[in-house]
């Protein structure tokens, strides 16, 4: 039995029997079906996988966690507005789920639609009201075992309101990091004092790297009695675990590439130890898939795929999207979206954040289903006559960030750039970028003379802390997607081939 196999796998070398395990997810995106690669190797774990393990594991105590952005992503999640995840999530018996700034994707008010719907345990502490200052979730749960009680609350990140469209949080507020980090010094009291957790668990979609605005290592070290962070939005992979301070940090990637489990044990001195480790969508190979999940995901998935399976577009080379590329530099996709809102609106220049790339999209045909994919957010292109001095700003704001979702795409503009460093929120450095010289159409930018932008609706409500676009009065077109997939049906081999080879960013 798979249960056996994890037993042997991650039993403490002391042979102390554990007194929970708790297994975790984050930053599924969508990626809810069991993928192998061209070898056949498993390369996802796919959601009836999991269930199986979660089921099967015959550990005393168990919880299942997931930390966040469940209902956002490839087309199964994006078509029905996170509903076809909702049905699945409703299957699989989470204790909790922390909401990620995705999961606002449609709306605050959808995702709490679809949590009373499929009764599904979405938690966040900071997330509020802005005229009763109430959380609009439940900000933790407690657990009772025999012999042990645990607490998890739930914490969002503070950068939500940039990090989705702005408009799909009116009404709601995160508070500034600070506020984060206070409100959850008070749940935690709340839980250890008047709920008396044995163990506290902080379910956050925070994020684990030096970039974050509020990073789960900067929690855990200004938070004390906090045990374990299952922790997401940054995609982090920590094999064993991070302990800092007493609190161990645990973070399992994203795409259901690997499966967390954390082994928790008591110790001689009375406290508990964690083990955290990660599964890897390889182990599935020796797991059944849960037969009931595996049926309802496949009559979903067949159903969504009559709809989905049309082709919409074609592109003669390989288009990448891959999120360590298009977050650190120019890439050809972003390069062909940049000139197709060119192309589909007689700008100057072309700008968009590469968050709103999701995915790579191969040589060939292109199905709606790819498409919806790729770009899952519906951003409608928008045109600006905006100063050169405050291109010049928006170009170094996003330059300023590699690694994040700001990171720019651009086209009909040049620009040379050199390395700097920059000071992170936990006051570390980091290597960025700062433009130097910056021409279009080959004429050197003028900060007085006006220039035509195009670019999405989310940038110009502020999405990424792009401020400086929403002075200017705009243009409305049509979508992301329907400018890009209409270029594409436009455009000869060679001119694809032409934008793919043109070089927008050189650095020194």
């Amino acid at each position: 039995m798979f249960s056996v196999l994890l037993l042997f796998t991650f039993a403490a070398e002391s042979g102390e029997e554990s007194v929970l395990v708790i297994y975790h997810t984050n930053d599924v995106h969508g990626y809810a079906f069991h993928e192998t690669d061209k070898d056949g190797k498993p390369t996802r774990w796919g959601y009836d996988y999991v269930k199986a393990v979660v089921d099967g594991d015959d550990a005393r105590n168990k919880m299942f966690l997931d930390a966040g952005d469940v209902l956002h992503g490839q087309s199964f999640a994006t078509s029905r507005r996170g509903e076809l995840v909702a049905r699945i999530l409703a299957m699989l018996d989470y204790d909790a789920i922390a909401a990620g700034n995705h999961d606002f994707d449609y709306g605050w008010e959808r995702l709490l639609s679809l949590r009373d719907a499929y009764r599904l345990p979405f938690l966040s502490a900071n997330v509020k009201d802005i005229h009763s200052g109430r959380p609009i979730l439940s900000p933790y749960i407690v657990r009772d075992f025999a012999d042990l009680r645990v607490g998890v609350f739930g914490l969002s990140t503070p950068s939500t309101p940039t990090k989705t469209d702005p408009r799909n949080v009116t009404g709601i507020e995160f508070g500034k990091p600070s506020d984060a980090v206070g409100t959850a010094r008070e749940v935690v009291r709340h839980l250890r004092e008047v709920e008396s957790a044995d163990i506290v668990i902080g379910l956050t979609h925070i994020g684990s790297e030096a970039y974050c605005d509020l990073s789960s290592p900067v929690i855990a070290n200004l938070l004390s009695g906090v045990d374990l962070i299952i922790d997401g939005h940054s995609h982090t992979e920590l094999s064993g675990g991070l302990k800092v301070n007493d609190t161990v940090i645990a973070s399992a990637g994203s795409y259901l590439t690997h499966l967390g489990r954390v082994e928790v044990r008591r110790t001689g001195s009375g406290g508990y130890s964690f083990d955290a480790a990660l599964i890897p969508a390889g182990e599935s190979e020796r797991v059944k898939p849960n037969p009931e999940l595996s049926a309802a995901m496949g009559i979903l998935k067949e159903e969504l795929e009559r709809e989905l399976d049309v082709v919409a577009a074609r592109t003669p080379i390989s288009l990448n999207g891959a999120r360590a590329d298009v977050r650190y530099g120019s890439a050809n996709l972003g390069r062909l979206l940049c000139a197709s809102l060119i192309d589909g609106t007689g700008a100057d220049i072309a700008f968009i954040n590469s968050g709103m790339i999701r995915d790579s999209i191969p040589a060939g045909d292109i199905t709606k289903g790819t498409l919806l994919s790729v770009l899952p957010y519906g951003n409608y292109v928008f045109t600006v006559d905006i100063t050169g001095a405050d291109l010049l700003d928006a170009l170094s704001h996003g330059l300023s960030q590699p690694g994040s979702g700001a990171f720019p795409q651009f086209y009909g503009m040049t620009v040379e750039a050199h390395k700097i460093q920059i000071k992170l929120a936990d006051g570390s450095t980091s290597e960025a970028l700062a433009p130097e010289e910056v021409k279009i159409h080959g004429v050197s930018l003028k900060p007085d003379a006006t220039y035509k932008a195009a670019i999405t609706d989310f940038m110009y409500y502020g999405g990424d802390d792009y401020r400086m676009f929403g002075k200017y009065a705009y243009d409305e077109f049509g979508t992301l997607e329907d400018l890009f997939r209409n270029f594409l049906s436009e455009s000869d081999e060679k001119s694809i081939k032409e934008i793919d080879a043109y070089s927008v960013l050189s650095v020194r």
